[in-house]
């Protein structure tokens, strides 16, 4: 908590005024972009032993962005998760829904030349390979991405990042303590991610891209191992998106001698002026002794209201209605990592998503 208190500090001092910066004493009046995601659903669970049926606010999330000048800014992004974990009842008050942080960085960047720029943050900052994963996939309301749900890697953590940009090319570097937002530091060592992605091709009506990720690190208090080593590619036109990932991984939840595969395909079609079907599936192979967890599913969707142009979900908002089934299966002596699906589970869902930009 004393971290999350200096972090913000820090940030209430750089939005305090021009001063904060060391740089001129020209006011500057912030620019704030606000955007607030939310997926609820209705489930119907069919599992091993008893059946479930339930409502749930799935994902609930609030976030800020002030650019206190043209290159120094702060971004806050907050998140409604369970106090318990999956499958537990101790949280807070039984297993209440409680807000935490996600993101909470000091922002800063500059172009050096028109087609060469560096940026920097500190703080709960974004892991870059969830974030480069997110910036593509459209289908965070059915699942999160493969290496977060089965890698249990975490979306952000305390850390130091930096980005060298070079055209379509980008280098991204992030070291922190590499416990994610759960826990405290609890060794000494450093957890180091790179990413280097490039923008293959970008026309009007088709956007390729792809990435690279190498990761060196450990985590607890037992340093135990984990290293990364995966590759992305997507595709976005205005009739279909799909890509997908493969991570090599030495260390899986808090085993450090466990190695797997993890494989991860999605696709996205625009059918009709306001009809989708989507479909996805992840699965993580244990190279140790032959287990494997996997997940896929499938989905329509509809998106009552849409507007023309140029402008991106994330710009221009978004509401979609969905209706889902996502399948878990773990067979031979597959071991889920901790927070991640268990056993076999069939889940049909109805779902309403949203996405809702506002900026002043």
């Amino acid at each position: 908590m004393s971290r999350t208190l200096a972090i913000a500090a820090t940030i209430a001092a750089i939005t305090a005024g021009g001063n904060a910066t060391g740089w001129a004493d020209t006011p500057v009046r912030p620019r704030v972009r606000l955007d607030v995601e939310l997926t609820t659903q209705a489930r119907a669970i069919v599992q091993a032993g008893e059946d479930l049926t339930d409502l749930r606010l799935d994902r609930g999330e609030l976030g800020a962005v002030v650019d206190v000048t043209p290159d120094v800014g702060a971004e806050f992004r907050f998140e409604a998760i369970r106090s318990a974990s999956d499958g537990g009842s101790l949280g807070v008050d039984g297993d209440s829904t409680v807000v935490r942080v996600k993101y909470a960085q000091v922002v800063g960047g500059h172009a050096l030349t028109p087609w060469l720029r560096i940026d920097g943050a500190m703080g709960f900052v974004p892991d870059p390979w969830i974030r480069s994963l997110e910036d593509a996939y459209p289908l965070k309301a059915l699942s999160r991405t493969g290496s977060e749900r089965l890698l249990g890697w975490q979306p952000s953590d305390l850390a130091l990042f930096a980005q060298l940009a070079a055209g379509p090319v980008r280098l991204a570097v992030h070291v922190g303590n590499g416990e994610g937002l759960r826990f405290p530091e609890r060794n000494s060592g450093k957890t180091t991610t790179a990413v280097l992605g490039v923008e293959v091709l970008a026309t009007r009506v088709v956007r390729l891209d792809a990435a690279v990720v190498g990761r060196d690190g450990s985590i607890g208090a037992g340093a135990i191992r984990d290293r990364r080593l995966g590759a992305q590619a997507s595709i976005a036109t205005p009739w279909l998106r799909a890509g997908g990932e493969v991570v090599r991984a030495w260390g899986i939840g808090n085993r450090g001698d466990l190695e797997g595969w993890l494989a991860e395909g999605w696709a996205e079609g625009h059918v009709l002026a306001s009809g989708y079907v989507a479909a996805r599936a992840a699965t993580l192979g244990y190279l140790d002794h032959g287990g494997r967890t996997s997940t896929f599913g499938g989905a329509v969707a509809y998106e009552p209201w849409r507007e023309a142009g140029d402008r991106t979900e994330r710009e221009r908002g978004r509401v979609r209605v969905w209706l889902a089934v996502d399948r878990v299966t773990t067979r031979g002596d597959a071991m889920p990592v901790l927070g991640a699906d268990s056993g076999d589970a069939t889940t049909i869902m109805l779902i309403a998503s949203a996405l809702a930009p506002i900026t002043f």
